[in-house]
């Protein structure tokens, strides 16, 4: 293995006498030998289909094929490239034992987790502190409780030995402390992360020189601080990242985030890592330096407060390291709602971080980091932006019966498909280095990555009108209803799209018939089922849940009926579109 360790920075805050972060890189020279060639194939299919692509006398109607070939390259072109770019970047820390930092490098060090009551069940609050008090270093467990004070919870931390902090308990802090840590403007902003765990920082910061902030349904491993602690022997190191990992998969919703995050938890993180030390945080588990987190006025006042955490620490010259190991592991949104919510919520504060604090901090970036912030921090716009491009481009040609392009729908795989299935397979052989590597890709991730882009692009509009939204929490482990009622509008974007779809088939076969333009009526129809499968999916994981929790098949029928109707509609409306379009888009296939 090659290792290396990072130049340090003279002008970086504390670097007097700090050592560098030693890494080794995670190819073997077979390894670096296999990348190469996939490097080689996909420049090489990839320039051959845009080669093919941009020939003369390919482009239909002007304006359209501009938008889809842009969409297309930032989807299936740019976004694999830097993928395959930051495989190549992976670095993994050495491991340093705590015992080689320096004397009093390291002093007292607090492990701290947030609850709001009623946002999660006891029995979580309760595993998460008999979790933290299992941690073999030595350590002060903290709880901390949000929203008002718990003598339950209080109680429940005094029996297991863990220290309470509510900033709303007036018995210890008298009515003008409440009031001054539960403000309406940061740092103490009432009612979100950043203003609770900053009150306990401005009571609590200087006992410790080290903290790790767990959410509550992330779950420490007993090794916990002894793998990240001896990583701040470099002094420059404010933060250590491990992979974000959820364990509850018997949730589809679960399991199917899980799937998403593949790529993230661990082979970009280590790209981002090996390509300029700053690996991002992801707030459900870190630990932190508490003089850098002191130094730029405690966690920063967004719901991605653990993104604007990395960025706000990098302009000031600081940087982390990401241990590719689960030393933690928490629990994913358990329905198809709370999946929405929280995906919303990760997408609308990334968008404001984008817009408003990314044009002032850009210049205080290395050129490396710049690019690294930049492509992840517009990666949910331009995303949502171009799917929703590729979905209406094919309606919007057969309104208007001007062709997108001027090539065949089997010249048009013919070309692509080479490329498409370089990326597949550079995403299976990177798939060693995927957290978690327990899982394969399913339907459930396929599904989800469905679902997502409508609700991002919901999330950026409401950046763009300037939409006040409350701090959002995930809630985990409350039991609802009975029998919980079934939210149409969940599932009411997608329906609308199913409708837009079908009503242009309708519209073009009624108006036009047959044009040279009518093979887009399979990319209609593909659309429209895509989204039908969505709601089904969505429908039989519900009705799967209500099995489960002992209600009665016929119960299902009565309390899903409208779903089930609505499902079923539209599924009929679909196979007698696609029977009245068959034989056009069979001509179009084989013209």
């Amino acid at each position: 293995m090659n290792r290396s360790h990072v130049a340090l920075n003279p002008d970086a805050p504390g670097q007097a006498g700090s050592l560098g972060t030693e890494t080794e890189s995670v190819f073997t020279r077979g390894r670096r030998t296999q990348y190469s060639i996939l490097v080689a194939a996909w420049i090489l299919l990839s320039g051959y289909f845009w080669w093919w692509w941009l020939q003369p006398g390919h482009a239909g109607n002007p304006v359209l094929f501009t938008l889809v070939s842009v969409s297309i390259f930032y989807g299936f072109t740019l976004l694999p490239s830097f993928y395959l770019f930051y495989l190549g970047q992976m670095r993994r820390p050495v491991h340093i034992d705590v015992g080689e930092l320096e004397p009093g490098q390291l002093g007292r060090v607090a492990v701290i987790t947030l609850t709001v009551p009623g946002s999660e069940s006891l029995s979580i609050v309760r595993r998460q502190m008999l979790a933290m008090t299992k941690i073999s270093y030595p350590h002060d467990n903290w709880i901390l409780v949000d929203k008002e004070h718990s003598p339950v919870i209080e109680a429940m931390a005094r029996e297991l030995g863990v220290s309470y902090f509510c900033r709303h308990d007036v018995r210890k802090w008298g009515s003008e402390g409440v009031k001054a840590w539960n403000q309406p403007a940061p740092p103490f902003q009432r009612k979100t992360k950043a203003g609770n765990v900053n009150a306990w920082l401005d009571k609590y910061a200087d006992g410790y020189t080290h903290f790790t902030q767990l959410d509550i349904d992330h779950n420490p491993i007993p090794a916990y601080l002894d793998r990240v602690l001896g990583f701040f022997r470099n002094r420059r190191v404010a933060w250590v990242q491990a992979p974000s990992i959820y364990g509850n998969h018997e949730h589809w919703t679960a399991r199917g985030s899980s799937e998403q995050e593949f790529v993230l938890q661990g082979p970009l993180q280590m790209g981002f890592f090996g390509f300029c030390r700053t690996p991002f945080i992801i707030g459900s588990h870190c630990t932190y330096d508490m003089e850098a987190i002191r130094r730029i006025g405690g966690f920063q006042p967004t719901r991605a407060e653990d993104h604007l955490d990395t960025v706000i620490l990098a302009s000031k010259g600081y940087e982390g390291v990401f241990l590719p190991e689960v030393i933690a592991t928490g629990d994913g949104p358990e329905t198809f709602g709370t999946y929405c919510a929280q995906q919303f919520a990760w997408a609308f504060s990334m968008i404001q971080v984008l817009l408003t604090h990314t044009p002032r901090l850009i210049r205080n970036y290395s050129p490396r980091q710049a690019l690294q912030f930049l492509f992840v921090q517009t990666w949910y716009t331009l995303w949502s932006i171009t799917t929703l491009t590729l979905f209406f481009a094919p309606l919007l040609s057969l309104v208007t019966d001007t062709p997108v392009s001027r090539v065949g729908f089997v010249d048009f795989l013919l070309h692509s498909w080479p490329a498409a299935i370089t990326g597949t397979v550079i995403w299976l052989w990177s798939r060693r280095w995927q957290h978690p590597v327990h899982l394969r890709l399913s339907w459930r991730g396929i599904a989800l990555h469905v679902a997502r882009w409508i609700t991002v692009l919901n999330a950026f509009i409401q950046v763009l009108l300037r939409v006040e939204k409350p701090y959002m929490i995930t809630v985990k482990g409350i039991a609802g209803e009975t029998v919980p009622r079934f939210r149409m509008a969940e599932i009411a974007p997608y329906i609308v799209l199913i409708f837009s779809s079908l009503a242009v088939c309708w519209l073009y076969m009624g108006g036009v018939g047959h044009s040279a333009n009518q093979g887009m009526l399979f990319f209609a129809l593909e659309g429209a089922l895509l989204f039908w499968l969505l709601i089904a999916v969505i429908l039989a994981q519900d009705i799967r849940a209500l099995i489960k929790s002992d209600v009665t098949w016929g119960r299902c029928l009565q309390v899903r009926s409208v779903p089930l109707s609505v499902s079923s509609s539209l599924l009929v409306m679909l196979v007698v579109t696609a029977v009245a379009a068959s034989g056009p888009i069979w001509q179009a296939v084989v013209s």
